[in-house]
């Protein structure tokens, strides 16, 4: 979708982009070799610029595009980064980084799944996030990134962040990850789909006190809850793509490795019985 992309251009807007489309001018590319271009799109700076971004994307320099595409679209990048992306989710003590800390950061990439646990190796996860061109999360911006960057300070400055919460309130869905899923056919078939938030602090808590099941089965909730990020991630850009009648053709879906670990059903049993 980024070669089809012109609004992150000077003076360029919706309305542009889409005479632009309208016109035969697809792609970058069509830019560069077309004659006749609307009027708003004729400026001589706006061929560097687009020679320049035909540049950056060969380069992979998610960064440049991160600084110049509007955060409302940043949906956009996904197909031309996610080769090299990170699906991330949190696992917390509560609900604020002041008084909280970070139990588990589950990352999904196109080598598998990779949990970075508090007290073993989440100091291990500022290396790991740098090496990525792209964050996806789902209510990241307000929790996840936030969270940990209160712990660990400044990693996500010039790595493109989408928030899979606002593209798909575009498509008129909200609520929480979960029931996201089932709307969308993407549910998660365990028996670890009946677990909350708030199940994942007391598995915590579980593990401190000597359960040694509740991490194993701690981390394989959180790794559901990232394994459906590219699912939804690729519907709300499909759909988004469509919403605008872009040329950019429907993204295809992309099988990432299953996070086949092992979980404890009695403590998933124990769970259930405390909350009656």
């Amino acid at each position: 979708m980024l070669p089809n992309t012109f609004i992150h251009l000077p003076n360029i807007g919706s309305v542009t982009e889409r005479a632009l489309w309208e016109s035969g001018v697809h792609t970058w590319r069509d830019f560069l070799s077309a004659r006749n271009l609307p009027a708003r799109a004729r400026a001589a700076a706006l061929r560097a610029a687009v020679s320049e971004c035909i540049a950056h994307l060969s380069d992979g320099n998610s960064a440049f595009f991160s600084r110049r595409v509007p955060k409302r679209e940043s949906w956009r990048m996904y197909a031309d980064f996610r080769h090299n992306a990170a699906f991330l989710d949190i696992e917390t003590t509560g609900l604020s980084p002041a008084f909280s800390i970070i139990t588990l950061v589950g990352i999904l990439d196109r080598d598998g799944y990779h949990p970075f646990v508090y007290g073993q190796n989440l100091s291990d996860l500022r290396e790991a996030v740098e090496r990525y061109d792209l964050i996806v999360t789902y209510n990241g911006a307000a929790f996840d990134l936030p969270f940990i960057e209160r712990h660990f300070g400044t990693l996500f400055a010039s790595t493109p962040h989408i928030d899979l919460r606002f593209p798909l309130r575009r498509m008129g869905l909200s609520g929480g990850l979960k029931s996201l899923e089932r709307r969308l056919d993407v549910a998660r078939p365990s028996a670890l789909s009946s677990l909350n938030g708030y199940d994942a602090v007391r598995m915590w808590r579980m593990w401190q006190t000597g359960d040694e099941g509740a991490l194993s089965t701690l981390i394989r909730y959180n790794a559901e809850d990232v394994l459906s990020l590219p699912k939804l991630a690729e519907k709300a850009y499909n759909r988004l793509s469509a919403d605008i009648d872009s040329p950019a053709p429907n993204l295809r879906p992309w099988k990432y490795p299953e996070a086949d670990i092992p979980y404890d059903g009695d403590v998933i049993a124990r769970l259930k019985g405390r909350r009656l």
